[in-house]
């Protein structure tokens, strides 16, 4: 049993009855920034870690860093406050989220705008159904962004929703994954009697390419393979897909894969599994929007190609709008 002796500067001093021994707990607040330990948090640093670094408590890290991110304003309200020179060109696509209470992963949907890396709007759902969709758009609207094209992987759920609220937009389906169903078609392994229709297949969906050139290469693969059953649904498929695969054609500039996406994913992979789970949907969606705003309010380091020169820069100060400045979130 213990006993309080007296405390000084925040420092509580106890005394063990049993063996008489002395003790003191330090209960007065740290300097450490809350802000900066959330932003460290964000960035990677476990609890545990901070913790050792702060001289604070593990719980006492959580409560803080949570605190710091419940009162962060949404995604979206930043998208409509705060943003505006989007080009319309956004790549959607998600990730699921292990939730305490929930039998299967939640998913969580966000979009990248292609030109400022933004990302204007997320929605963490129950399952990626119709209505989760219809959600997540809802919100880029309501925050003004000016959707135009959607890049976007076979879910035919998200195609429905996009021109739900934006009937105009030309949307995309991205070449990648369609080849990768059509490789998921066959064992390649062993069935080497396809080998050569799918690498046709990959040739014909590599890059952009004129309508005459598609079609062409398109009739030789109808030809040489009409008699083969699964070759034939599959080139069927292709012709009744092809105002989704060539979307492009109808939107300057519109990407034919996500990849762009895939690389926000696998970094958001990355962090969700030193987490490996949240305590609850609210905890989920809380963390999820301050990991957003992070990735909006962090320099940009690792574009290659044309997208170079945005290295150095905040995705949020790209999209910005005139004349206005942007508040310090963390």
């Amino acid at each position: 049993m213990t006993q309080k002796r007296g405390s000084r500067r925040g420092k509580v001093k106890y005394s063990c009855s049993s063996c008489s021994h002395w003790f003191q707990i330090n209960r007065s607040r740290s300097s450490v920034d809350d802000g900066k330990l959330a932003l460290l948090h964000l960035d990677g640093v476990p609890f545990r870690s901070l913790a050792d670094q702060s001289g604070l408590g593990v719980g006492t890290v959580f409560r803080r860093v949570n605190e710091v991110l419940s009162k962060l304003p949404h995604c979206a309200d930043i998208t409509r406050n705060f943003a505006s020179k989007y080009t319309g060109i956004l790549l959607v696509d998600g990730k699921y989220v292990k939730v305490k209470g929930y039998d299967r992963k939640l998913p969580v949907v966000y979009g990248v705008d292609y030109q400022s890396h933004d990302i204007p709007s997320y929605r963490l759902g129950v399952n990626e159904g119709y209505l989760t969709l219809l959600k997540f758009f809802s919100s880029l609207k309501l925050a003004n962004y000016p959707l135009q094209a959607m890049v976007c992987d076979d879910n035919q759920v998200i195609r429905d929703a996009c021109l739900n609220i934006f009937p105009r937009a030309v949307v995309q389906l991205c070449q990648n994954h369609y080849k990768q169903n059509v490789r998921n078609c066959f064992d390649l392994k062993t069935d080497f009697l396809h080998l050569e229709f799918v690498h046709l297949i990959e040739d014909l969906l590599s890059r952009k390419r004129s309508l005459e050139d598609h079609n062409q290469r398109a009739r030789y693969l109808f030809d040489k393979w009409k008699y083969d059953p699964i070759c034939l649904a599959i080139l069927t498929d292709l012709a009744k897909s092809s105002d989704l695969l060539l979307g492009w054609r109808n939107f300057k500039g519109l990407p034919i894969t996500t990849n762009l996406i895939e690389c926000f994913n696998s970094h958001l992979q990355g962090r969700l599994k030193t987490i490996k789970g949240f305590e609850s949907m609210s905890h989920a969606d809380t963390w999820l929007n301050g990991y957003f705003l992070r990735r909006r309010t962090k320099k940009l380091t690792d574009c290659e190609g044309k997208f170079k020169p945005l290295n150095g820069k905040i995705p949020l100060q790209i999209s910005k709008k005139p004349g206005i400045d942007i508040p310090i979130f963390f």
